[in-house]
């Protein structure tokens, strides 16, 4: 196994502060003694349950050599290995037993903060201090230093009661105050768990618990002669040796993970139980006090030791009540709030998992608090439900009307012409609707091979209405190609004013450019000045706009017409270029568009290039700034 030199220093510290807490409490209360020569007021064993289950291995060895130094100052002997022997297993054993039985949750890392784990908690550090003294006194026993039960029964009294009261205490403020977690054995936890396999373990804690019952009586009510308690302090000696040191791990399967995540549980119960425990600690310790003071003057008590011995039961007995009243405490908790309160949590992490369908525990018959929350948290999910099946039927709508706008953009742009492959004029075109679709379109078609009918338009609304709009008025405008510009847009107006209901209109520039007359006839009827070079310089086509189109009918319609040069070339668009808006809210406008097509290059025969540089000034202008209008452009050219 790899130490890192992070778990080495945690390995170090917690054997080191084991070896100095051990050794301090031993040093400073030796003087307490209550079995002379042989047994003090053993404070220290408040620590190693604590130790074993905080620093594991380390936290036990460092009670070992903890109890050695204590032995130098005034009680070293050859029997001291004994000692550290016992005071090694009084905190490795709990480390041991902890991680290895009594799993009641499908063997998770817990901690002491239910009533299973304190049941646990409290059955282990009685197991494990009657343990660790019975070695000692059996060992004593076999050496013939001293008589099994006259040691046993006061020092195990004595280290019952410090180790399960105020050291339960000081271990459950311990790991609510202060950032120490369990010593987990993590190999252990990520290796696949058999509960049969610790069957060994089981047995030998029932051989262990009826092998120092039976050594007790012996030595106490029948014949402690012969060799049945030689026979008795073995079995004794050696089957808490071979509970401590059987292997931890019983399977090198992997478990399925490979990261142990380890959380320290700081819930209500955890804090029930510390409350819980300071209060006994306090009580025990005032008990101790006050039979002491009382019971010493009684006759036939005066003997020290059997005072002590008195005073160690009845608190040991109070404390057990006392613990048998917290369980009761906790189980009613358990089954009128946490457990209830936990279920609803379970409930609503499933709540998604299983498609907003979850069963709602019945809490009617719980207090009033939690039936109002379950109450609630049945009403908040079938409104959920309610919601959420809501908003899915409006996503499919949502879904079916975005496929349906999409469909339809493909079909307006399916109307727009083709682009144009002719030795006597270039033409490039672009359009880029606010939303999917819009109400701008351009047409052009050659007329014959030196006439190209041009236009542009864009409808006053936008969004699909606009759309519908514009398909009907670029129908109207094709099926109307053959005639003249003015009887086109006579036709279109007056057939729009029949299906306009909702005043919507269309602003339109119609041209055709004719080569073989040099001349260039057009109608405008409320659209955009066009911008054309007729020769070097570019200008605007000014003249006087006629009404748009849709909503008047039986309007006229005005014939303008002027000279071309062989180079001719002519930029038609829609506001949407000149009314572009940036973060500012201000216009490109028509002068930088005026700019902009004098600083292009008309000698170029190449109409995309041109285009694409207008475009791409107006986007540049309008970075960052949402499209608040369609933009369309058509740049048409003559060919020398």
């Amino acid at each position: 196994m790899k130490i890192t030199p992070s778990k080495l220093r945690k390995s170090l510290f917690g054997f080191l502060f084991s070896t100095v807490i051990f050794a301090l409490l031993n040093i400073l209360f030796k003087y307490l003694q209550f079995l002379p020569n042989y047994a003090d007021f053993r404070i220290s064993a408040l620590y190693p349950v604590m130790a074993g289950l905080f620093f594991g291995p380390w936290g036990a060895l460092g009670c070992a050599v903890g109890n050695l130094i204590s032995d130098f100052f005034g009680t070293l002997n050859y029997e001291s290995w004994l000692g550290m022997l016992a005071n090694f297993l009084f905190a490795w054993l709990p480390y041991r037993l902890w991680h290895t039985i009594l799993p009641f949750e499908n063997h998770k890392v817990q901690f002491v903060s239910s009533t299973k784990t304190l049941v646990k908690y409290t059955l282990i550090a009685s197991f494990s201090t009657m343990a660790s003294m019975a070695v000692l006194a059996s060992g004593c026993d076999l050496l013939g230093v001293f008589d099994f039960s006259e040691f046993f029964r006061p020092v195990f009294l004595c280290n019952l009661y410090f180790a399960l009261f105020l050291g339960t205490t000081f271990f459950l403020l311990a790991s609510i105050l202060l950032p120490i977690k369990f010593y987990v054995p993590k190999k252990l936890y990520t290796s696949e768990y058999c509960h049969k396999r610790y069957i060994p373990d089981y047995f030998l804690c029932a051989i262990i618990i009826i092998a120092v019952g039976f050594r007790y009586i012996l030595s106490k009510h029948l014949n402690d002669a012969g060799a049945l308690p030689f026979v008795t302090n073995i079995v004794i000696f050696a089957g808490v040796l071979i509970l401590a040191f059987l292997p931890l791990r019983r399977s090198k399967k992997p478990r399925g993970y490979n990261k142990l995540k380890i959380k320290k549980d700081k819930g209500l119960q955890l804090q029930i139980i510390t409350a819980f425990f300071v209060v006994i600690s306090v009580s025990t310790l005032y008990l101790v006090i006050f039979l002491l003071n009382n019971l010493s003057s009684f006759n036939g008590f005066q003997d020290t030791s059997l005072i002590m011995q008195g005073v160690l039961k009845m608190v040991n007995l109070f404390g057990f009540v006392c613990i048998f009243v917290l369980l009761i405490t906790l189980v009613w908790i358990e089954k009128r709030i946490s457990k209830p309160i936990m279920k609803l949590a379970e409930t609503s992490s499933k709540f998604v998992e299983n498609g907003l369908r979850a069963e709602i525990p019945d809490y009617n018959n719980l207090s009033v608090e939690i039936s109002t929350l379950a109450q609630s948290y049945r009403k908040m999910s079938a409104d959920i439900e309610s919601y959420v099946s809501t908003i899915e039927a409006q996503t499919k709508r949502e879904e079916y009307a975005r496929l349906m706008l999409e469909m339809s953009a493909k079909i307006q742009l399916g109307m727009l012409p083709k682009p144009l492959t002719d030795s006597n004029f270039l033409l490039s075109s672009f359009i880029k609707p606010a939303r999917v679709v819009g109400g701008d379109f351009y047409y052009f078609t050659k007329l014959d091979s030196g006439r190209l009918l041009l236009c542009i338009a864009d409808v006053s609304s936008k969004g699909m209405p606009a759309a519908m709009f514009a398909a009907e008025a670029c129908t109207l405008v094709k099926c109307s190609k053959n005639l003249s510009l003015e009887e086109m847009l006579v036709n279109v107006n007056n057939s729009l004013c029949e299906i306009n209901s909702d005043d919507m209109f269309v602003t339109m520039f119609v041209g055709i450019i004719d080569t073989n007359k040099r001349k260039f006839e057009f109608v405008n009827a409320g659209h955009n000045y066009p911008i054309i070079w007729n020769g070097k310089n570019a200008e605007w086509l000014k003249s006087k706009p006629d009404l748009v189109l849709g909503l008047f009918s039986n309007m006229t319609y005005h014939l303008n017409n002027i000279d071309i040069n062989d180079d001719f070339q002519i930029l038609m668009y829609t506001d949407g270029v000149v009314e572009s808006e940036n973060i500012n809210h201000s216009f490109f406008g028509n002068e930088r568009l005026e700019n902009l097509c004098k600083s292009l290059n008309t000698n170029s025969s190449d109409t995309d290039s041109q285009l694409d540089t207008v475009v791409k000034q107006v986007e540049k202008f309008s970075d960052g700034a949402e499209q608040s209008d369609d933009i369309t452009a058509v740049i048409a050219k003559t060919c020398r």
